[in-house]
C-alpha cells in the first residue's frame, strides 16, 4: 500500500497545528488560574500579592 506524499505532508501539518493549539490552551489555563488566585487574594486581603 502506498500513501501519497502530499497526504502525509498535510497530515503532519494538521498534527503540528493540533499540538500548537493544545499548547496555547495550556498557557491560557495557567494564566486564568493565576488571575483567579490573584483576584481571590486581593478580595480577601485587600492587598496585591507578589507576582500579581
Amino acid at each position: 500500500m502506498s500513501v501519497p506524499k502530499a497526504f502525509l505532508a498535510e497530515l503532519l501539518e494538521r498534527f503540528a497545528e493540533a499540538v500548537a493549539a493544545v499548547g496555547r490552551g495550556n498557557v491560557r489555563a495557567v494564566a486564568v488560574r493565576q488571575e483567579r488566585t490573584c483576584t481571590d487574594t486581593i478580595l480577601r486581603t485587600g492587598t496585591t500579592p507578589a507576582g500579581c
